[in-house]
């Protein structure tokens, strides 16, 4: 039987059409199988073609981007020689000063509304060139007006230089031209600050830039406003500490004290910490986190600034301070009610809160010294002391502990506790004692006696423990230096500078024991410190003005000390070392 060669199966072209049909049919099956599970069909394309190439030769688009440029910048030039044009006929007498100067506002407007009609039409850099060539004519044309040919008044200027800013800052907020709100901001603020320097008006430019910074702060969460509140801010403060600086001033002009009168300055003055303030603690209560660096900062500028400056020309006036501290102390104890009472959602370590109670802390303790006199402001520091600290222990708040530990240490510095000690053991005879120092003592000792209450042996966060050092160490001083006055009413000077040796070198020991038997193990850092100053006032005290028998004293006490107070705070120290291990291996990080 004869036998025939194998041909092939198939050539190439005959496999790509099967290949081809099949691909098909598993495409119709697709479709069909998506119509059965309710899923829209989707046209799609068999096979993926490449993009054909685009015919003939392209132009560079650097090429194409400078010869844009170029001509924006030859269209500016157009718009500023108009602009000089207007200038002309209005020096030359063709044109009124107040009609050219219209005219020129009304040029400048008009190309501001030819910005934003190029960025309707999608062309934001010709919309930004001529945004710019607007505010290159209107606002050196505002500021010559103003100062060399008084066509406008300084409150019609500053009128004027509102409205055109805010007409820029329109365009560039529809247009998402960010690089133009930065520049009508600055350009804004520049010729604010110019047209301030160079008239006597400077209450009208102050309430200006707290205008801007009042829409600045409402439009503050918008992306094309981010970051911009900054240079507003500084703006805002450095204007109001102008004004406060110059009101304060004895020797003013008879123009200037007419302009700058106590009212207006006081009234604009609390304008900027109410402004700001109010912002940042609406901000506060209602979104969670909202305090950042921006609110720090500008909150203690602002209470230095505004409310400072409104204490310093209340001074200068002679309309007296009672009733801006009696309102310091109010918002100050207000924000303490408000950081209870709205912020209870969040924790202790909370921006929010932390800010909340700072604020009302600067603001009591910065306002009560205008409110009171020295004696009655240390009863009232006391008093706000022990309840903040209280209320810290009672609520497990750190922030109010140290809180109260700062206004019991301004009590015993409103008291002349602080003064008495220094002099107790420096002054070279008796000194008197001031009737609120005992209070102070008192106080700081009830204080102490509350951060260590239901306090147990092992160490404290930090925000316990140092509060606790403070009220303690100063309790001690003040205990030691009453001491003294007792034991030496009247002594001669050898001996008195052995009793106070001897008295510091109780002291140091009294800190060692209590660190050792009690639990306020920080009364144990105080012996070193002690310790060194009492060897400080031996040599340069003692030795010059002791005699033999004084010296022995003197010595003998120093000695002592230094054998027993550091073997109590090394038992301390230890002790603490070894409470903080076991509570590392109990709790690892």
């Amino acid at each position: 039987m004869p036998t025939r060669d194998i041909e092939p199966a198939a050539d190439a072209s005959s496999v790509e059409l099967k290949l081809a049909a099949l691909a098909d049919q598993v495409l119709r099956l697709e479709g069909r199988v998506a119509l059965l599970e309710g899923l829209a069909p989707q046209a799609r394309p068999a096979v993926a073609e490449p993009a054909p190439a685009a015919a003939g030769p392209q132009a560079p688009p650097a090429r194409a981007s400078a010869a844009a440029v170029l001509g924006l910048l030859g269209r500016t030039s157009l718009v500023l020689a108009g602009a000089f044009l207007i200038r002309t006929f209005t020096e030359n007498g063709l044109l009124p000063h107040l009609g050219g100067v219209m005219l020129g506002l009304a040029y400048a407007a008009a190309w501001a509304w030819a910005a934003d009609r190029a960025g309707v039409r999608g062309r934001p850099l010709s919309a930004s060139y001529h945004a710019v060539a607007g505010a290159v004519i209107a606002y050196p044309l505002l500021w010559e007006t103003t100062t060399r040919f008084q066509a406008l008044a300084p409150a019609a200027s500053a009128a004027v230089l509102l409205g055109f800013t805010a007409l820029l800052l329109a365009v560039a907020w529809r247009h998402k031209l960010e690089g133009i709100t930065w520049m009508a901001t600055l350009a804004s603020l520049g010729t604010g600050f110019a047209l301030m320097a160079a008239t006597s008006a400077i209450p009208v430019y102050c309430a200006l830039f707290l205008l801007f910074a009042g829409a600045t702060l409402l439009l503050r969460g918008r992306p094309q406003w981010q970051g911009l509140h900054w240079p507003v801010a500084l703006g805002a403060d450095g204007a109001i500490l102008s004004m406060v600086v110059l009101a304060a001033a004895p020797g003013k002009t008879a123009e200037l004290a007419r302009s700058l009168g106590a009212p207006a300055a006081l009234a604009l003055a609390l304008a900027l910490a109410v402004v700001y303030l109010a912002s940042f603690i609406a901000r506060a209560l209602v979104v969670p986190r909202s305090v950042r660096a921006f609110e720090a900062v500008q909150t203690l500028l602002v209470l230095a600034i505004g409310f400072g400056g409104a204490l310093r020309v209340a001074g200068s006036s002679g309309t007296g301070t009672g009733a801006l501290g009696l309102a310091g102390v109010l918002i100050g104890l207000g924000c303490y009610g408000a950081a209870f009472t709205f912020v209870r959602r969040q924790t202790e370590g909370s921006s929010d809160f932390r800010f909340l109670t700072s604020l009302g802390a600067v603001l009591v303790l910065g306002s009560s010294p205008f409110l009171l006199p020295d004696g009655w402001l240390a009863l009232h520091f006391a008093l706000l002391g022990l309840a903040f600290t209280a209320l810290g222990r009672r609520f497990g708040r750190k922030s109010l502990l140290v809180h109260g530990a700062a206004l019991l240490t301004g009590a015993a510095l409103a008291s002349g506790l602080l003064a008495f000690t220094a002099r107790a053991f420096l002054a070279p005879g008796p000194t008197p004692l001031p009737w609120s120092a005992p209070v102070a003592l008192a106080a700081l000792l009830a204080g102490h006696g509350i951060l260590l209450a239901r306090r147990g042996p092992g160490p404290d966060p930090w925000g316990m423990r140092l509060p606790c050092l403070a009220t303690g160490a100063l309790a001690l001083l003040g205990l030691a230096a009453l001491a003294l006055a007792a034991l030496a009413p009247a002594a001669d000077p050898g001996t008195l500078a052995a009793l106070r040796t001897a008295v510091l070198a109780l002291a140091a020991v009294a800190a060692g024991a209590l660190g050792r038997w009690m639990p306020a193990g920080e009364q144990g850092w105080m012996v070193h410190p002690l310790l060194a100053a009492t060897a400080v006032k031996l040599l340069l005290q003692d030795v010059p003005a002791g005699r033999p028998l004084t010296l022995t004293l003197a010595l003998a006490c120093f000695g002592l000390a230094l054998l027993a107070a550091p073997r109590l705070a090394r038992r301390n120290f230890r002790q603490a070392g070894a409470d903080s291990a076991e509570m590392d291996r109990q709790d690892p990080p």
